[in-house]
């Protein structure tokens, strides 16, 4: 199923170009895109465009700018409009999940959110305790830029380390 999906969407970049790379990073900062294997078509994305930095630029652009505007939509849904993420069908959030996020929250407070959009795993989810927290819009968007800078530069270096290795590979 995602090997399908993730073709589908590599079809669809080939095609449009990196606003469906943004769309997609977009729905996964939103939490709805957790099921996409957004790390997976990253680098994908990356190797195809290749090692020079003006290719792959607008896809690390698109990455982050679209996870940040997509955790940005939780931040202000939940803290502007209640939305209760476990309510909504898309969204893959469980209670155990929004303990361990307020937990993180509780004893890093704001620079947790960066550190956990750092990690693969843990991306987003503190979106959710810091809307109900004492932190203002901007200051979430700039954690989670940092964080999700960090992520998208971790995975153009795997990408770049794979096409090293398939290039010292064809020349054996």
């Amino acid at each position: 199923m995602f090997q399908a999906a993730a073709a589908a969407v590599l079809d669809l970049v080939a095609t449009y170009g990196v606003v469906v790379l943004l769309c997609v990073f977009i729905l996964e900062g939103a939490l709805v895109g957790k099921l996409i294997p957004t790390r997976t078509l990253f680098v994908a994305v990356v190797v195809t465009a290749g090692s020079d930095a003006f290719a792959f630029l607008p896809v690390f652009a698109a990455a982050v700018v679209g996870a940040t505007i997509g955790q940005g939509l939780v931040f202000v849904g939940v803290r502007h409009f209640d939305v209760d993420p476990t309510d909504l069908r898309g969204v893959p959030v469980d209670e155990e999940r929004l303990a361990g996020a307020d937990r993180w929250f509780d004893r890093w407070g704001l620079p947790a959110v960066a550190v956990s959009n750092a990690l693969p795993g843990t991306r987003g989810w503190l979106a959710l305790p810091t809307a109900t927290a004492d932190v203002t819009s901007t200051r979430f968007v700039a954690a989670s830029l940092v964080g999700t800078t960090v992520y998208a530069g971790a995975l153009v270096g795997v990408a770049l380390g794979l096409e090293g290795a398939a290039v010292a590979l064809m020349e054996l």
